[in-house]
């Protein structure tokens, strides 16, 4: 993994594929439709990706990729 690697790029590609269809970053993935276990999973590999970062809770906080980016970025990955 590269360290100057933008986190918003990453979560996109994460949601996009468990999503199935590219995801407009400013989108609740609750307006997506996805379920817990679909967030389980982003939450798992954003946190395989870049160490414990993200809670699970957090995305009920902060459903949207780039909320989510910006949460890898305040841990210190990325841009």
């Amino acid at each position: 993994m590269s360290e100057v690697e933008d986190p918003a790029a990453v979560v996109q590609s994460i949601v996009d594929e468990i999503a199935g269809s590219p995801v407009s970053p400013e989108l609740s993935f609750f307006d997506l439709g996805l379920d817990s276990i679909q967030l389980m999973d982003i939450c798992n590999r954003i946190n395989d990706r870049y160490g414990e970062v993200i809670d699970l809770f957090l995305l009920f906080e902060s459903p949207t990729i780039n909320e989510c980016a910006d949460i890898v970025r305040a841990h210190g990955h990325g841009a």
